[in-house]
């Protein structure tokens, strides 16, 4: 369920969605839930970048316009770790008191998904990504264009919400500007979904590197 579809609940649901939300040992969870989150994508994307940056023919061929052995490792890294810094923040900024700031996080955290779906399904993006420059990220890259590409998988309307609860500065912002904690924990829960289906991408980029590659000689 989105965000702006649980605003428009019936009144018995909107009252029981908001009664969860506010739940103490819920809050809790989930606020410790995004700091494991936060640190797994951290630990996991230093770990990578090392072996990436180690490990790999790029070098070699002088494929890497960086030096690295493998460029889509590197990225893949590089998107963990942007991930990390976004969960960290936008949960610190919600159990502050300050969800308009934390919702412009979590829109960045969808383009993040966009981005881990692209490496997952699209051969060699997370290389081309790396070594994209303004513009190709534009033909490429582009929220819009990742959308287009992943052929329903993502709903312009469910990005349309994030844009319109903190991604941009309009007048929709005042609902999170009314101090209502169930609507930071709602977004809090969002922005749990998303970083579910975040890992569920770089688990399942990383099973089909683990097949495409050639088997090991026994020893």
């Amino acid at each position: 369920m989105t965000i702006g579809a649980s605003l428009r609940q019936p009144e018995p649901s909107r009252e029981a969605i908001s009664a969860a939300a506010k739940e103490p040992s819920l809050i809790a969870l989930r606020t410790a839930l995004a700091k494991f989150a936060s640190e797994t994508f951290g630990q996991v994307g230093i770990v990578l970048h090392l072996a990436g940056h180690i490990i790999g023919p790029d070098r070699t061929l002088g494929a890497s316009p960086f030096g690295h052995g493998s460029d889509e490792v590197v990225a893949i890294s590089m998107l963990l770790r942007i991930a990390s810094q976004l969960v960290s923040a936008s949960a610190d900024l919600f159990s502050d008191g300050r969800p308009y700031a934390a919702a412009a996080l979590v829109r960045q955290i969808v383009e993040v998904e966009y981005l881990a779906w692209a490496f997952e399904s699209r051969d060699r993006d997370a290389e081309r990504w790396l070594r994209s420059n303004e513009q190709e990220r534009q033909n490429f890259f582009k929220p819009a264009k990742l959308r287009k590409a992943a052929q329903g998988k993502f709903r312009s309307k469910d990005y349309g919400y994030h844009c319109e609860l903190g991604g941009h500065p309009v007048p929709k912002a005042a609902i999170l500007l009314a101090g209502d904690p169930a609507i930071s924990q709602l977004l809090l829960s969002d922005l749990l979904g998303h970083v579910g289906r975040i890992w569920d991408h770089l688990v399942g980029w990383a099973e089909l590197r683990k097949l495409s590659c050639p088997p090991q000689p026994s020893t």
